[in-house]
């Protein structure tokens, strides 16, 4: 009886923990999925802030960057901010349009704000940092650096306390 009894036990253990571990994976899915849905939108919405950026800095769009951008590049004008932002010259006219123009500060600040919302949920959701490096080093990881530096603020992406996870 005993031995029926103990048999009976370790099988329901057992099952028990296949089921934590079987929870546990389809948690880690579904947390997944919620952060890749997320992580879209907000992507989405930094390169469509992108299209302000040049239109404030530039005044006229660049039609290479509108084409692009009207046959589904939505990256087209975050990419084009990232090349010409590795231009000191290009930089200083950020950091003085950024000290003079209100609506572009209002983006600026909308930018970074986004962008800390989604490197914040890649280091929780990422143990091996791969998405926090990936977002950091893209062209809108850049975009974002330039716009704390014109900001006179350190980027997330520098501080010591960017993983709490």
């Amino acid at each position: 009886s005993f031995g029926r009894q103990s048999s009976v036990l370790f099988k329901a253990v057992d099952e028990t923990a296949r089921s934590i571990e079987r929870m546990a994976a389809q948690e880690g899915r579904m947390r997944r999925d919620s952060f890749m849905s997320s992580a879209k939108f907000i992507v989405e919405s930094l390169h469509s802030l992108s299209v302000d950026f040049v239109r404030l800095l530039e005044g006229d769009m660049p039609e290479k960057s509108w084409k692009a951008f009207q046959k589904g590049d939505v990256a087209a004008f975050t990419r084009r901010l990232a090349q010409v932002a590795s231009d000191a010259p290009a930089v200083e006219k950020i950091r003085e349009k950024y000290a003079a123009d209100n609506e572009f500060r209002t983006y600026a600040a909308r930018f970074m704000r986004q962008f800390e919302e989604l490197f914040d949920q890649a280091v929780a959701n990422d143990h091996s940092d791969l998405l926090s490096a990936t977002f950091i080093s893209s062209d809108i990881g850049k975009l974002y650096e330039v716009l704390c530096l014109a900001a006179g603020r350190p980027p997330r992406t520098k501080r010591d306390d960017k993983k709490a996870a």
